[in-house]
């Protein structure tokens, strides 16, 4: 009995969370995941793999709109900070993709323009290792953000990583 119970929480804290799908019965077609807890980096990581899921990728500013459009669906918006996927663990200040291993190529850091020499600074003076999705009152726009793995911040599952 106890196990149907967790079992029905669980799937009711991931609906509920789910920007796009936010009905229990089209769960399993949502793109973005986002639970209802927070969690540090490796443990946000587990959970979206124990869903199936990854911890999402940010490649463009498409992708990065339709994470927003997701965030906004749920009862989170504007007021915290959510873990991707792109940290630099393995190779200090090189940034990867963990569910791909793939380079991070596209940026979009807090408080800074888009030339290399300026992402190199925020980069450099920044703390941690692990990318967040934060927003950015003053812009009214989502930024990225460094926080440490240990730091407990929503964060965000993606299905289909094509």
């Amino acid at each position: 009995m106890r196990g149907a119970v967790f079992l029905g929480v669980l799937a009711l804290s991931v609906a509920v969370s789910t920007g796009f799908c936010p009905k229990a019965e089209c769960e399993d077609k949502a793109e973005f995941v986002i639970p209802n807890f927070k969690a540090n980096w490796f443990k946000a990581m587990e959970y979206c793999h124990y869903l199936g899921l990854k911890l999402t990728r940010v490649r463009s500013a498409d992708d990065q709109l339709r994470i927003e459009v997701a965030i906004n669906g749920t009862d989170k918006g504007t007021d915290t900070e959510f873990w991707t996927g792109g940290n630099d663990l393995g190779d200090q200040r090189n940034f990867h993709w963990y569910s791909t291993g793939g380079r991070i190529t596209w940026f979009n850091w807090f408080d800074v323009e888009s030339s290399y020499n300026q992402r190199r600074n925020y980069v450099d003076q920044a703390s941690g290792n692990c990318i967040y999705l934060g927003y950015q009152n003053s812009d009214d726009l989502w930024k990225w953000g460094l926080g440490s793995y240990q730091d407990a911040r929503y964060f965000i599952c993606e299905r289909n990583l094509s």
